[in-house]
Order: structure tokens, then sequence, then C-alpha cells
């Protein structure tokens, strides 16, 4: 584990088990005094918990505590507190403000994505600055793909559960495409810090947790626990 991720070691593992204490406790009052759509949502994000871990084991990537702790506080927000406490209704502008910061953490995530299928040169991850456009499109590319799937996800959930998470009974298609659209707007957002840290080699904080992936997978021995 390199330094930087290893200072995130512990808050890392505290919101993990925070969040899923979360989740169960949120179960059980939704047994009681709400419906079986939220008491699914609560025992599903018990899953979500452990998605870092499972997507690390999954495509043979080291841990970093950091990129580990970016990702859940991304998970408390869009779904602990936005889905599960229905902050998404309860507080006014939270779902545009959650679907940007979508926009911009999947690219971060379409950024790592992007160098884990490159091929690495001598068993290393190297980053040249000529490419930048190449990994700046893919990461808008993939934030997009998540976008347009969350939106199918609820389209399929309505037909299940009649619902209506997309709110076309109210809005029309006004929620659905204003979410693609602020999602979109957040991904071409996270290009500012993607174009200072290729240009300039300035990380800041999202460029923070890419280096600290970088850092701990940047050898191909990296991929092996």
């Amino acid at each position: 584990m390199n330094e930087i991720s290893s200072r995130y070691n512990q808050a890392s593992q505290l919101l993990e088990v925070g969040f899923g204490i979360f989740c169960v406790v949120m179960a059980v009052y939704n047994l009681f005094f709400s419906t079986p759509y939220y008491v699914f949502l609560s025992l599903l994000g018990l899953i979500l918990t452990f998605a870092p871990r499972i997507i690390e084991w999954v495509i043979h990537l080291r841990k970093d505590a950091l990129v580990r702790l970016t990702t859940h506080l991304y998970i408390v927000l869009t779904y602990g507190i936005g889905m599960i406490f229905n902050g998404y209704d309860r507080l006014p502008g939270y779902d545009k403000v959650m679907h940007t910061l979508t926009g911009v953490i999947f690219g971060l995530c379409g950024l790592i994505a992007f160098y884990v299928l490159k091929p690495r040169r001598e068993g290393h991850i190297v980053i040249e600055r000529e490419e930048y456009w190449q990994a700046a499109f893919f990461s808008a590319g993939f934030a997009s793909l998540i976008a347009v799937g969350w939106e199918i996800v609820e389209f399929v959930i309505n037909l299940v559960l009649h619902n209506d998470p997309q709110h076309v009974l109210d809005t029309g298609v006004n929620d659905t495409m204003l979410d693609l659209i602020v999602c979109l707007i957040g991904s071409l957002l996270f290009w500012l810090p993607m174009h200072r840290y290729y240009h300039s080699g300035k990380k800041g904080l999202l460029m923070g947790v890419f280096d600290s992936f970088l850092q701990t997978n940047r050898k191909e021995d990296g991929k092996k626990q």
C-alpha cells in the first residue's frame, strides 16, 4: 500500500463499516414502517458496501484506500442519502446535484478504466501528455454509458414495481433528459482537473485519487495481492 493510500485506510474502513450498519438499520426500519421497495434498497446497499472490494478482486487490482474512500463517499451520498433515505425527493435540487457528481466520479472511473485497459510498457502504466484527448473522450464516454444504463435500470424498475422513479407521470421526459444532461456536464467538468494534471502535473482533489490508484497499481506485479 503506498503512503497516500495508507493515510486513508482507517477512514475507508470506518466508512465501509458505518454504511453497512446504516443499511441494516434502515432495512429493519423499512420492514416495519415503509414499503418492501425500501427494504430491498437497504439490503442492496449491503452489497454496494463491498463493491470496491468486489471490483478490485474481479479485475485484479491492488487495494487503494483513497479510491475505496472516494467510492464509499459517493455511495453514501447517492445511494444512502439519495435512495435509502429518499433524499432525492426530500431535498430540493439534490437529485440533479448528485447526477452531476455522478458525471464527475464516473469520469474519474473512466480514466482509471482507460489505463487498466491500456497495454503496459515493460510492465508499467505509462501516462503520455499526447494521449490527453483520447483519455478525456474515453472518460466522458464511460460516464455517459453509466448514465444511460442507470436510466434503463429506472425504466425496468418502473415496469416491475410501477413506482415511477423517472417521474414520467409528472415531468414527462424532462427528468430523464435533465439527468442525462447534467451527468454529461459533470463528465466534461472533469476534463479541467484532467487537463491540469496532464499538462502541469498538478493533482488537486480528484486527480489525487487517480494518482493514488496509479502509484498503487503502476507496476504489473501490482495486480497481485
